[in-house]
């Protein structure tokens, strides 16, 4: 009986502890639950990033809540890419790749991954091989379509067909099922790459000839 009741008492002392520490983490959470996609979110979030960080070293293995440290840094994408950033950058990298380690699944943290890596030239982490994860995590995202096109035209669709086939997906997925997201391909175009701006202009030739001829800025104006 005795050790009946030391065996209670120990487990009531562990959950006990386990729920503490499931408290402390999330009261110290700023609760930054996607990637910021505009300037302006991205300086808010910025402003978090202690509490985010100790929320994060504190959950240990909880992946949400170094998501949520990692997307503190996402006023980095904004940034001049020539201009020094030191241990920011460094830090950037290590809190979303531990974050996608502990949470595959977060499609932002991915795609924050491949923004950040094709800015500012990363060789340890391949931005094509993010910007894949992040289309294979979160398809159907709409918040982070706009950003998704933008840094999947940074980059060149002739080296990976893989690649080139989701980038393809997701531009016919806005020409003809979410239209109010067409300005974001004008956009993306804007800043493409040459094989990006054909993969564009075909798939849009493809989906909706009107459309194709509001790309090039001779006949927008």
């Amino acid at each position: 009986m005795n050790g009946f009741r030391a065996g209670l008492s120990l487990y009531a002392l562990l959950l006990g502890a386990a729920s503490l520490w499931i408290l402390l983490a999330e009261f110290s959470s700023p609760g930054i639950r996607g990637l910021p996609t505009s300037r302006g979110e991205a300086a808010v979030a910025a402003r978090h990033r202690p509490e985010a960080s100790w929320a994060a070293r504190l959950g240990v293995v909880r992946g949400d809540l170094w998501a949520e440290a990692a997307f503190t840094y996402a006023n980095l994408e904004w940034l001049d890419s020539a201009q020094p950033l030191g241990e920011a950058l460094d830090q950037s990298r290590a809190t979303a790749t531990r974050a996608v380690s502990l949470m595959p699944g977060n499609s932002g943290v991915w795609l924050m991954l491949a923004d950040l890596g094709s800015r500012y030239r990363w060789q340890i982490l391949s931005p094509t091989e993010c910007l894949k994860m992040s289309y294979y995590t979160g398809p159907h995202e709409e918040a982070l379509i706009p950003l998704r096109l933008m840094v999947a035209a940074r980059l060149d669709p002739s080296a990976d067909a893989v690649f080139a086939d989701l980038f393809r997906r997701e531009l016919e997925s806005v020409m003809m099922d979410r239209t109010a997201l067409r300005p974001a391909i004008v956009a993306a175009y804007e800043q493409a790459t040459s094989q990006a701006q054909h993969l564009i202009e075909d798939a849009a030739a493809r989906t909706d000839p009107a459309f194709s001829h509001t790309l090039r800025p001779e006949i927008r104006n």
